[in-house]
């Protein structure tokens, strides 16, 4: 049997670094929302021994993917083994903050979960297999807007929605490494070039409040690092902006960017001059996927 599964993205609306551990991981506060483009395929195929992965980059089919990781933790944690053959599409690009590789991981996860039967794990069993693989994992399991806080372990459900906005993902050809942001931010923090946006607000936090108004207070602490490093990206956002976006902000350690607009005309018109300058562009408009053409 094969069948094909579907691997989203999410961005994020809001992201601050408000901490370091003692084991040197970043503590975050974000607000994480899944779309359903860009997004990659995984086609599962049953039968054989083991598992077999191959993809549309090669390079990513070699060595340690996370899918192989995913796929072998699970058989360890619940002895549900089958024999598997996966092919992955990526239409998620590599570096730009979409969480592409989480998201894949958590789409054969659900779906071996699924097939596990009597073996199959408990939600919170899977959240915490699913953590072992990455920050981000546990989220796309839910797949549903959530305030993210830790290194990605606490996730609070938010009732919200984009629907009064076409939604615009921009993805320049920009490959921004998370481990070379996360450094770059440590350095400018400890030369006090950057701040906590938190700063020191306690338990409550009037932050998140401004991630819900109309239109929503987008934030992320890592744009003044990686503008400095990638200054085009500071121009991809000027342009936007220049659009008519009603608010703009890149996702995760960039590159790409996530922008609200009231006018769908707005919209297809910005991204028809993005394409032209070669970057990928995708529209969501009630959760869907929608053609903008200029």
């Amino acid at each position: 049997m094969t069948q094909e599964l579907t691997a989203g993205c999410k961005v994020n609306l809001y992201l601050d670094i408000v901490g370091v551990r003692e084991d040197g991981y970043h503590e975050i506060e974000s607000l994480f929302y899944p779309l359903p483009a860009p997004c990659d395929v995984l086609t599962v195929s049953e039968g054989g021994d083991g598992f077999r992965l191959t993809c549309s980059d090669p390079s990513l089919a070699a060595g340690e993917n996370i899918l192989t990781r995913a796929y072998e933790r699970f058989a360890a944690a619940t002895g549900f083994a089958p024999g598997l053959a996966v092919h992955l599409n990526k239409g998620i690009p590599m570096g730009a903050g979409l969480g592409g590789g989480s998201s894949d991981a958590a789409t054969l996860l659900t779906w071996l979960n699924g097939r596990a039967g009597r073996k199959a794990l408990g939600s919170n069993a899977l959240a915490e297999l699913a953590l072992t693989l990455g920050a981000d994992v546990p989220f796309f399991l839910a797949n549903a807007p959530a305030w993210v806080t830790g290194i990605g372990e606490g996730l609070e459900p938010v009732p919200m929605n984009l629907d009064d906005y076409v939604v615009l993902v921009v993805c320049p050809q920009v490959h921004v490494n998370t481990a070379w942001a996360y450094r770059r931010y440590d350095e400018m923090l400890a030369q006090g070039l950057v701040r906590s946006r938190k700063e020191l607000t306690l338990n409550f936090s009037p932050i998140k409040n401004v991630c819900f108004t109309k239109p929503p207070e987008l934030w992320n602490s890592f744009e003044k690092v990686v503008f400095q490093g990638f200054p085009v990206l500071y121009g991809i956002k000027e342009l936007i902006l220049d659009g008519f976006a009603e608010a703009c902000v890149m996702s995760g350690s960039g590159s790409s960017f996530v922008a609200l607009f009231s006018s769908s005309e707005n919209a297809a018109r910005c991204a028809g001059r993005l394409r032209s300058l070669g970057h990928a562009c995708y529209g969501i408009h009630s959760g869907r996927p929608v053609r903008l053409d200029s």
